[in-house]
């Protein structure tokens, strides 16, 4: 599967996107870094499951 080809992998991965840019854009100046880490943590998980539907795409956007 892939981003570019299937109309369903790409409505899944969007939505997460979105779900991942709304709760960094959440973030202000007074989070915590633990707050940070934190979102990145769940960015990761949530990158984690849908991995199967582009493992290309999404691999370019796990923070290592």
């Amino acid at each position: 599967m892939s981003y570019t080809t299937n109309p369903q992998a790409k409505q899944v991965i969007d939505c997460v996107l979105q779900r991942n840019a709304k709760m960094f854009t959440n973030l202000g100046l007074d989070s915590t870094p633990e707050e940070y880490a934190k979102a990145r943590e769940i960015e990761n998980e949530r990158l984690q499951r849908i991995r199967k539907f582009d493992p290309e795409k999404i691999d370019r956007m796990l923070v290592k």
